[in-house]
């Protein structure tokens, strides 16, 4: 399987001029598309139900054709989700790190 990179996603505590809130993981976040070098500033609500790790550690997120077959052996730190109509999102745990897969749909 192929991983074409995304983007980054970067953990803060500032406030930035947020694009979006995913309600059930209490998320803030900019469109990463906007962002010339592709970085997604995200920042949690002090009760987000999201693992430390994704709280505090930068992820890198891959597009992936096949969300099933790109999580099979992972170990998952955040199983599938769709934070948008036609997007499919999961984080994985790779030597220490979080990463983004997404499984994005026309």
């Amino acid at each position: 399987m192929k991983y074409p990179f995304s983007h980054i996603g970067i953990p803060t505590t500032e406030e930035k001029n947020w694009d979006g809130f995913y309600e059930p993981g209490k998320i803030h976040f900019t469109d990463f598309a906007k962002d010339e070098y592709g970085i997604e500033w995200v920042k949690f609500d002090a009760d987000s139900p999201m693992p430390e790790m994704m709280r505090t550690i930068p992820h890198v997120a891959y597009l992936v054709d096949n969300m099933e077959e790109a999580l099979e052996g992972k170990e998952i730190l955040v199983p599938t989700f769709s934070p948008g109509e036609g997007v499919r999102v999961a984080f994985i745990v790779h030597n220490g790190s979080p990463v983004e897969f997404m499984e994005v749909k026309e």
